[in-house]
């Protein structure tokens, strides 16, 4: 499980971590579309018995549809003691893209507090 940990600088603290509790709601409600790869469908139902090529669009749209399901970015988050504050669980492992995407939130929940931070993942 990859792990975003995060370390707040400078007061408020306290705000910062409520303002990060609510990323983290934010970010729950979040979810991307992974493709299940074991939804192939027999060669034959490929096949259209018709030579229209917007029906055989159609088809395959209906074919697909339940092939692909929502899955949660984020699995779990919440504060800590310790050497880091608070921390963003990844249901998987997260591409460059979306860890920028959670600094550009943090940046923002953040921005008026005066707070700086760190974001480790690992």
């Amino acid at each position: 499980m990859v792990t975003s940990y995060v370390k707040i600088y400078g007061p408020p603290v306290l705000k910062a971590v409520k303002a990060l509790e609510a990323v983290a709601v934010d970010l729950s409600k979040a979810t991307g579309v992974k493709f299940n790869h074991k939804c192939l469908p027999y060669p034959t139902r490929m096949q259209s018995n018709t030579r229209d090529f917007e029906q055989y669009l159609k088809n395959m749209q209906r074919m697909y549809v339940d092939c692909y399901e929502p899955v949660k970015l984020i699995s779990d988050s919440h504060q800590m003691l310790g050497e880091y504050d608070f921390l963003f669980e990844w249901a998987e492992k997260p591409t460059m893209a979306k860890i920028e995407g959670l600094l550009e939130k943090i940046d923002d929940a953040l921005k008026d507090l005066g707070c700086h931070y760190t974001l480790k993942t690992e």
